[in-house]
This record gives structure tokens, sequence and C-alpha cells, in this order.
């Protein structure tokens, strides 16, 4: 019950940054070409900001082990995701930001906060887990959708600012090494604004789109459906018939903090991405804006099942 009134509570929160993103536009404060200077700071300053800071703990064998099970784990599920997604566009042939929405995860603007206001703040480092699983792929896999390109040049991945923010953050905690606290703290506020200015580029983009739209957009259920119930649902059996929830004495909540990240909404990013590539961002903001507002009776319901037969 906590858990789903935590859950709940954040993503209201959530829709009133959508709003006010919504507002600044219909008042003029602000313009749609300024929602590519919002998605540059929450891709290259807010984002490494928040990732290289998950890191700063303290190094212990526990830790080692249930951060090795929550990637393992993370990178089974995107193994599943991307599959699945192109086996069932045969059927319904998505577009690329479809199957992107399908694939990402609103994992570090929804699932940090709730994992700190649920659990612990000391559980937020299984999350950068799932993030540094999704980010590499988010910034290949999924940039590459978006941009419609076919392939990636290598030296651009590894240059990548979030690559060297997932990079240097588990360098930071395998060597045990605490950044001074000015840095320290400069980066928690500058990661503190991700979520925000997240939200602000889709209520941005939806100042310019008819809420009809979004609601009887079967399309957009269809994706949303699959997203927050189907694929989840399939992650959540596999973890049961495999038992992953007994192979370590805090398993059992690692793998709720990934299944929960694994249920979020569709990922903010691909709206960011496409608007900065412009490719369909009104339809990447609906799905995102959908899966939002349904995910607040989904996302519990996943997790009392996990719960009850784990």
């Amino acid at each position: 019950m906590d858990m789903a009134l935590s859950l709940a509570s954040q993503i209201g929160a959530m829709f009133i940054m959508i709003a006010v993103g919504f507002i600044m536009i219909k008042k003029e404060i602000c313009t749609l070409k300024d929602c590519n200077l919002f998605s540059m700071i929450v891709l290259y300053v807010c984002g490494p900001c928040a990732i290289i800071k998950s890191f700063q703990l303290e190094l212990t064998q526990d830790k080692v082990n249930g951060f090795l099970l929550a990637v393992a784990a993370s990178i089974g599920i995107h193994v599943l995701y991307i599959v699945m997604t192109e086996l069932l566009s045969k059927v319904f042939h998505f577009c690329n930001v479809e199957k992107a929405s399908l694939i990402y995860s609103n994992a570090g603007n929804l699932i940090i906060p709730l994992v700190t206001l649920t659990m612990s703040e000391k559980m937020v480092f299984y999350c950068s887990a799932y993030m540094m699983v999704q980010i590499a792929l988010v910034w290949t896999h999924c940039l590459s959708l978006i941009k419609n390109e076919k392939s990636f040049v290598f030296k651009k991945i590894i240059g990548n600012i979030n690559i060297l923010a997932i990079i240097l953050g588990m360098s930071l905690f395998l060597l045990n090494i605490k950044l001074p606290v000015p840095i320290s703290s400069a980066m928690s506020s500058m990661g503190a604004m991700m979520g925000p200015l997240s939200m602000f580029v889709v209520g941005m983009l939806l100042s310019k789109v008819s809420w009809k739209d979004v609601f009887v957009n079967i399309r957009a259920y269809l994706i949303v459906l699959i997203r927050l119930i189907i694929l989840p649902l399939m992650v959540l059996a596999l973890f049961l018939v495999l038992r992953l929830h007994t192979l370590l004495p805090q398993g059992k909540d690692i793998l709720m903090i990934v299944l929960l990240a694994a249920a979020a909404p569709s990922a903010s990013t691909v709206t960011q991405f496409a608007q900065l590539y412009h490719n369909k961002p009104f339809e990447a903001s609906i799905i995102n804006a959908l899966s939002i507002l349904l995910c607040i009776l989904t996302m519990p319901t996943i997790i009392l099942v996990y719960l009850y037969f784990a």
C-alpha cells in the first residue's frame, strides 16, 4: 500500500511539472524552440551528473553482488524487450519512435524518487544498474532508431558524455573514491533538475496537441498496453520461474527495483530525441503522457503480483 501511495504521489508531481511546461507555452513565456535547449541540458548535464552521483557509495561485497544481479537482470530485460518489439512489429508495423517507446522506460525520473521514498536512499544504488544498461543502449540502439540510422560509430559511443559518466562513476565506486563535497553537492543539485526539465519538455510539446488526440489515439493505447502490462508481466513471470529473487539475501528487493524500472512509463528521453531529430515528436509525447497517466494503475498492480508470488 505504501508503494502504491508513493507511486501515485510521484506521478501526480510529474503531471504538475508537465502542466508547468504546458502553461509556459500557452502564456508565451517560452516557445517550442526552447524545447531543444531544455532537452540538451537534460541529456548533456543533468543526466551525467545523476549517473555519477548514484555511484558514490561505500564499496562492499554485498553491494557488488547485488549490483551484478541487477545488471544481469537489466540486460536480460532489454534483450527481451528488443526481441519482442521486433516480433510484434511484424504484426503491428511499429514505426521507430513507437519501438523506442516500447523498449525504453522512464527509469531515472520516476524510479529513483520512488525508491528513495518507499525503501531507502541506499537502495537507489541498484536503480543505477538499470540506468547504466539503459543509457548505454539509449545512446546507441535508441538513438539510431530515432535518427533512422542503421549503424553508429563506435568512437562516438565511447566519446558520448553519458557513457563517459557511467565509466567515471563505476571507476569511482570500484576504487572507493569519494568526490569533494562542493562537487558532490553541485552534481546532486544538477541531477535533481533532470525530472522537472524532462517533464517541462513533454508539457511544452503537448501544448500544441489537442488533448482529444491523446485520449482517442487508439494506436497510442496499443503501445501503452504493451509497454505497461504485457512486457512487464513477461519479466515478472521469468523472475518467478527462474527464482532469481532467491539468489541473494536482498534479491527480492533488488529485483523489485529492476521490475519497477521495467514497468515504468515510456522514456521521456525518447520524446527529447524525437524533438532534437524531428522524428514524430508529438507522437512520442502523446505516448509518453498517456503511459504516465495509466501507470498509476498498472505499476502498483505489477508490484503487488510480484510481492504476492515471490
